[in-house]
């Protein structure tokens, strides 16, 4: 009897083993790979208005993908130029060199954009204004999941980037991309590129440009989805925590984009509105199949950014009814997104995720009239009380060569030629900076790497964010829910987790459903997906694969 329980237990367990064990095919990849980054999202919007979405936006994701429900950035400053090159780098502003959106370049010796490059020009805009296709990805260090999976076709698979913002096509687009396109506003309303990618616009981007959809969607303006009795999670609409457009007085729906348009740089308004994302969709989809993406067994890359979420925030805040609408539009653009994609390309076929690039802060006079200890803060005391303890010491400067991103640069030549130590100035520099009533902590840059690994999430986020290199002497972290800016609607760029949580999402082919409350983070989103459809790593990537959701 013991002998034949013992027989059963083993053939039940080499059965078990059998059917769980199915051979693996390394070979096999999805049609196409789509990257869907919200730009400043943040994660406690899924829930907040989960019951207002439909069936197949976020729904159909977070019900049929893997949902990552303890995500974060694990670094700060949380931009957007960084947070879309973390994403498809798989690393952080510690090794892909995109420290913000602009930032102090001391080669420069002054201000440098995250895209700029004036080597290119634009190609698609006819206005003589050509500066806003002065773009490419030069000054982002490292390779993307789109630069490996190139290298590993041979150039076959299809690369392309596409946002209403320059730096949200190119930098997920990467070096190698077949294109990258962004809306250029003004009185043109058209999609461009520069010439790092074309000499011209590929034909069904020229067709889509002049068939273009944008004065239907200035004539209807801008209501709300659903009846105003559906906002309640939001606040009252005209209230004072959020701004008015440019050229009215009151933040109040509707919005009457023809009357606005004069004063918000004509197409431009569309960008601060739910048309943002649907004139982006419609491009997606021209491209999907002018560019036939997913359609033979190379495996496709589209990434596209919606930044109309992040143009609401920012004028809005995270507590209006225009950043609720905002969203549920967006739901249903994306469900118009993914029926395309089953059409085209085909159900099972192809896999997503979906993340943002950086969160946002509540906007600080809503916050206290909660009674939340927040406020307001600018550094410009702070700054000038730093310059002054410098020049009492060592006499006259300056000593501070710029202050950006709560960063100190100094300058190194007049410290090295008066025969100061650099570590002496900073650190003179880092006291004051902590004496400061609105200060949280100020690092001096060279102790980061002396720290070591750390639990600490602001020390950790900072060694993160900070390249070597490139960053100030000295970082400030101002308190928790404090943010530089105006009385009204919000910002983000915090070490903070409101600036950090925000949604990942996976979803399609490979993907196996489910959830996970485990920590991850923005760095392993590509080595994720890299891991997935069996593409090479990009070549500094620092993340993990978050292995719960691949299909065994």
């Amino acid at each position: 009897m013991q002998r034949t329980l013992i027989l059963a237990a083993l053939v039940g367990a080499m059965g078990a083993v059998q059917a769980q064990e199915a051979p693996l095919d390394l070979g096999a990849r999805p049609a196409l790979v789509v990257g869907i980054t919200v730009d400043q999202m943040r994660a406690d919007y899924l829930y907040r208005y989960w019951n207002d979405f439909g069936e197949g936006g976020f729904k159909r994701l977070v019900q049929g993908g893997f949902v990552c429900g303890d995500h974060h950035f694990g670094y700060a400053p949380t931009y957007t130029g960084p947070g879309h090159a973390s994403i498809y780098t798989g690393t952080t502003p510690a090794y892909h060199g995109i420290i913000a959106n602009d930032w102090y370049d001391r080669a420069a010796a002054g201000s440098v954009y995250c895209a700029s490059d004036t080597s290119v020009r634009a190609v698609g805009a006819a206005s003589p204004d050509q500066t806003a296709g002065f773009m490419s990805p030069h000054r982002l260090q490292v390779s993307t999941l789109g630069d490996e999976l190139k290298l590993a076709t041979g150039g076959q698979a299809k690369v392309f980037g596409m946002s209403m913002k320059d730096r949200g096509a190119i930098l997920p687009a990467g070096h190698s991309a077949d294109g990258a396109f962004w809306f250029h506003g003004k009185d043109e309303g058209v999609f461009i590129s520069s010439t790092y990618y074309y000499e011209e616009l590929p034909d069904w981007a020229q067709k889509f440009n002049r068939k273009s959809p944008r004065d239907a969607y200035m004539k209807a303006g801008w209501k709300r989805l659903l009846d105003e009795s559906a906002y309640g999670m939001s606040q009252p609409d005209n209230n004072p925590y959020e701004s008015p457009f440019r050229g009215s007085t009151r933040p109040v729906f509707p919005y009457d984009f023809r009357e606005l348009a004069e004063a918000n740089n004509g197409y431009d308004v569309l960008k601060a509105s739910p048309a943002g994302n649907a004139i982006l969709v419609d491009f997606a989809l021209a491209a999907l199949e002018g560019e036939a993406l997913g359609a033979d067994e190379v495996t496709d890359l589209l990434a596209i950014s919606f930044s109309s979420t992040d143009y609401v925030g920012h004028q809005f805040g995270a507590h209006a009814q225009e950043t609720q609408d905002v969203y549920l539009r967006l739901d249903r653009e994306l469900a118009r997104l993914f029926e395309a994609l089953d059409a085209q390309v085909g159900e099972g076929q192809w896999m997503c995720w979906l993340s943002a690039d950086h969160a946002g802060a509540t906007v600080p006079s809503l916050g206290q009239s909660v009674g939340l200890p927040v406020d307001y803060w600018k550094p410009g005391n702070m700054i000038d009380a730093a310059e002054a303890a410098c020049a009492a010491a060592y006499g006259e400067g300056p000593w501070i060569l710029n202050y950006s991103n709560d960063q100190f640069f100094l300058d190194r030549e007049r410290i090295a030629a008066a025969g100061l130590a650099l570590d002496e100035v900073a650190r003179r520099v880092q006291a004051v900076a902590m004496a400061d009533g609105e200060v949280y902590r100020a690092v001096v840059n060279g102790d980061l790497a002396q720290i070591g690994k750390t639990d600490d999430p602001v020390l950790s986020r900072l060694q993160w964010g900070i390249h070597p290199k490139s960053s100030g002497e000295v970082i400030v972290v101002p308190k928790a829910g404090w943010i530089n800016y105006g009385r009204t609607g919000t910002t983000h760029g915090s070490p903070y987790a409101y600036d950090t949580h925000v949604p990942c999402i996976f979803y399609g082919w490979g993907v196996k459903p489910g959830a996970t409350y485990e920590r991850t983070y923005i760095r392993d989103i590509a080595p994720t997906v890299s891991a997935l459809i069996h593409s090479p790593l990009p070549n500094a990537a620092s993340g993990l694969v978050i292995d719960d959701l691949i299909e065994p």
